[in-house]
């Protein structure tokens, strides 16, 4: 199996990214609850159903548990690069599901976690009309990594992540049928 490659954004040393605090390694359960949810809408943001998006997710942090959490560098930027992965992999195994997603202790099934707003579906259907490299940049993006952090993670050129970026942010406006003046970083 192939090792996630070097740690990127650090969480330290950036500002908290979309007003989320630094990591603290004494609270896994805050760190899981904050990130499960964020790393399935990352994944679907690169085409995962929520099925799929949750079984990533929930593989990627099991991977945390219980020597990695105290020693990855970067856990957020680790978490996404491996649900990623496990993502990937499911390409080949990929079926519907046949019985129900089991239910969290208290009752909540982690597909439920993830509730898009009508206006997150249609960002995420027009994300699913990218190309896969422009989704894939974007889904980073668009969960607040900066472009050096996604160079790293993807091990891209900062100027190929720039490129993706830019045509995808043009295809988008298109797809979505946004004027110039309504498109947002």
């Amino acid at each position: 199996m192939m090792e996630p490659p070097t740690p990127v954004g650090a969480e330290t040393q950036h500002p908290p990214v979309l007003g989320l605090p630094a990591v603290q390694r004494d609270d896994f359960d805050a760190f899981y609850t904050r990130e499960v949810r964020a790393v399935s809408v990352f994944l679907m943001h690169q085409g995962a159903t929520p099925y799929e998006a949750a079984d990533a997710a929930h593989e990627a942090i099991s991977k945390l548990l219980p020597d990695q959490w105290r020693t990855v560098e970067y856990p957020r930027a680790w978490l996404r690069v491996t649900a990623q992965r496990y993502y990937w992999r499911q390409n080949d195994r990929r079926v519907s599901p046949t019985d129900a997603v089991p239910d969290r202790p208290g009752g909540t099934c982690p597909v439920s976690e993830v509730v898009l707003t009508e206006t997150q579906r249609r960002i995420t259907d027009a994300l699913h009309r990218l190309t896969s490299a422009q989704r894939t940049v974007m889904a980073w993006r668009l969960d607040g990594f900066d472009y050096s952090e996604i160079s790293r993670a993807l091990d891209m050129t900062p100027e190929a992540v720039r490129q993706n970026i830019s045509r995808a942010r043009k295809n988008l406006i298109s797809i979505l049928d946004l004027s110039k003046g309504d498109a947002h970083e």
